[in-house]
């Protein structure tokens, strides 16, 4: 595989939630980009609500999932125990 390679490192479920994680990969010091829809612009509404592939370059393919599953597991909120509301 060539090093300037660009794999998909997660697939996001609208184009806001890829949007984020491109930003939130590139924050982090890992280049990204969401890959076009290839839509006609008066599709590009409805392309905003389906599924975007955010890619990032091979060599980095491990560290951006890293990244992205921290944020998976932060995006989770704790369980709550019911001992809590009896204290």
């Amino acid at each position: 595989m060539a090093d300037n390679e660009w794999v998909a490192a997660a697939t996001a479920d609208n184009e806001f939630a890829a949007t984020l994680w491109r930003d939130i990969l590139v924050d982090s010091g890992i280049p990204a980009y969401i890959e076009s829809s290839g839509s006609a612009t008066f599709l590009q509404v409805a392309s905003a609500l389906m599924p975007r592939r955010v890619m990032v370059p091979q060599e980095k393919l491990e560290e951006a999932r890293a990244v992205l599953a921290d944020i998976e597991e932060v995006d989770t909120p704790p369980v709550e125990s019911d001992e809590a509301d009896d204290a």
